[in-house]
Formats: C-alpha cells, structure tokens, sequence
C-alpha cells in the first residue's frame, strides 16, 4: 500500500509538471543509444549531505519520439556506480555494469528517463528518473522519481534537487524523512536533441 501511494503521488507531480508537454515531438540524434554520465551528486538531507561520485549508464531511445502522454520514455539506466568517502553505498535493483544483475527494477518503469517539459527560456529539456532507489552510507534507503535538467548542447545533466525523495526503508530516528539529490553529471557522448513544438525547432 505504501509504495502504491508513494508512486501515485510521484506520478501526480509529475503530470502537474508536465502539463504542457502533450503538443511537442523530441527527436535525439545520437549515434549510439547508449551514453554514460560521470559527476558528483550531493544527497542533502535536513541533518546529513554526502557527497558520492556517480556513473550511470543511460540506453536512450534514439530518433523522432512523439509526445503523445505527459510522461513519455526517453529511456532507461541500465548500469550505474555510486562511490560516497563517507562509508558504502549503493543503488539498488540496478546492475553496476551493463549486462549485469540485478536487471533494471522491480517496476517495469523503473529507472525510466522520461520527458516532463521543454524550457522556451534555457532551452533545457526537463526530464524524470523514475524510481530512483539509492542507499546511503548510513543504511537509509530513498526511493523516488528524481527531477533533472539537460542543458541544450546535451553535455551536462542538472540536479537542483526541485523535488525531495522520501525515506522508503530505514528508522525514522536515524533517517531524515526525505533528500535532495544536487549536482551535476557530464554526458559522453552528449545527447543530441531538438524539441518541436507547433512544428518549430527548439
């Protein structure tokens, strides 16, 4: 029940924050589907920050993609590593390399990437990892769809932390309810895409 509601209210947000989304066509012209994003990511929490070193492994989904529903795939992280000086932690149901165990889980949509909206203003596209589950080095795990910016030439993914992911395992004396997730990480190869809206590149 618990996670039922966790998901419908992150669902919610998310349809509220791409409300305008439905009339845009995104086309990504990478080569290859596969990019890999390397960086620092903070994980701030009311009383604690760890600061971890992070590579993941995105498979997109290359060519024109119309957005027809105010989620839409981009596609998925297939592989990740998170590496925190302050002590173990890791992602869960998520293989530390491609081809690896676990698969992608447990959700069919989790670890989606999935568009929200353009920027008219920046131009960023603004986009959702879905289920996002990581465990920190003090044994709390959070799970929630994470909110992010791709900058227009498509080399830096933005985390401003808009939006908190909540405590999912973990006592509630030693864990803050909910962390923001804030940083950046650099794509190679960038994703290249274009966002048209009313037949007008973006």
């Amino acid at each position: 029940m618990r996670k039922s509601a966790v998901l419908g209210a992150v669902v919610a947000f998310l349809l509220l924050a791409a409300g305008g989304a439905s009339a845009t066509t995104l086309g990504i012209a990478n080569q290859t589907p596969l990019t890999t994003q390397v960086g620092q990511l903070q994980f701030v929490g009311a009383t604690v920050t760890f600061a971890c070193q992070v590579q993941l492994r995105k498979q997109l989904i290359v060519g024109l993609i119309p957005v027809v529903s105010s989620l839409t795939r981009l596609g998925k992280v297939a592989a990740g590593q998170i590496n925190c000086p302050a002590g173990a932690a890791s992602f869960l149901n998520l293989p530390p390399q491609l081809g690896g165990t676990p698969p992608p889980g447990p959700l069919a949509t989790s670890w989606d990437v999935s568009f929200l909206a353009s920027d008219l203003i920046t131009g960023e596209l603004l986009f959702g990892i879905l289920d996002f589950q990581v465990k920190l080095p003090n044994g709390c795990l959070y799970r929630g769809t994470v909110l992010g910016r791709l900058t227009p030439n498509g080399a830096t993914l933005r985390f401003l932390g808009a939006q908190p992911i909540p405590l999912f395992i973990g006592s509630a004396s030693a864990c803050d309810p909910q962390i923001r997730v804030v940083g950046n990480l650099a794509d190679n190869p960038p994703i290249v895409y274009t966002l048209l809206i009313g037949g007008l590149g973006v």
